[in-house]
C-alpha cells in the first residue's frame, strides 16, 4: 500500500466517527469506526493502530453521552416526580433539551478530537487521544 493512501484511510477512520455520530447518534460513531478497522486493519500496522485508537474513543465518547443522558433524565425524573400539577408536557420538553445538551457537548468533543487525529495522521503521525479507554487492544 502506498504511504499516501494509507495516510488517508487513517485520515478516513478518525472522521468516520464524526460522520456517523450525525447519521446514528448512539453507536453510529462507533459501527462507522469498526467498520473502517475492520477493513483495513490488516494491511498495514499504521492503521490497524489508528483504528484501534478511533474505536476506543469512539465506544468511549459513546459511553459518556449514554451516562451523561442517564443523569439528566434520573435528575430532572426525581425532581419533578409526585409534584402537584406535574405536567407530562413540560417534562417531555425538558427531557430534549436535556438529551440534546449533553449530545452537543460529546460531539463538539468528538468533532475537535477527529479534527486534530485527521490532521496528524495526513501528514503519517499516529494520534493517540487523551481521552479514551483502551477497551479494544
Amino acid at each position: 500500500m502506498k504511504q499516501q493512501e494509507e495516510r488517508n484511510w487513517a485520515l478516513a477512520m478518525h472522521l468516520a466517527g464524526i460522520a456517523g455520530m450525525l447519521f446514528i447518534p448512539p453507536a453510529g460513531n462507533i459501527i462507522a469506526a469498526l467498520v473502517l478497522w475492520l477493513i483495513k486493519r490488516n494491511e498495514s500496522e499504521f492503521l490497524n493502530e489508528t483504528g484501534k485508537e478511533a474505536l476506543n474513543f469512539q465506544i468511549t465518547l459513546s459511553i459518556i453521552n449514554v451516562g451523561l443522558n442517564l443523569i439528566g433524565m434520573l435528575n430532572h425524573w426525581e425532581w419533578s416526580w409526585g409534584r402537584p400539577g406535574f405536567n407530562y408536557y413540560y417534562w417531555d420538553l425538558r427531557h430534549f433539551s436535556l438529551f440534546h445538551g449533553t449530545r452537543g457537548v460529546v460531539m463538539v468533543v468528538n468533532i475537535v478530537f477527529s479534527a486534530i487525529a485527521a490532521s496528524k495522521a495526513s501528514n503519517g503521525v499516529f494520534y493517540k487521544y487523551p481521552l479514551s479507554w483502551r477497551l479494544v487492544k
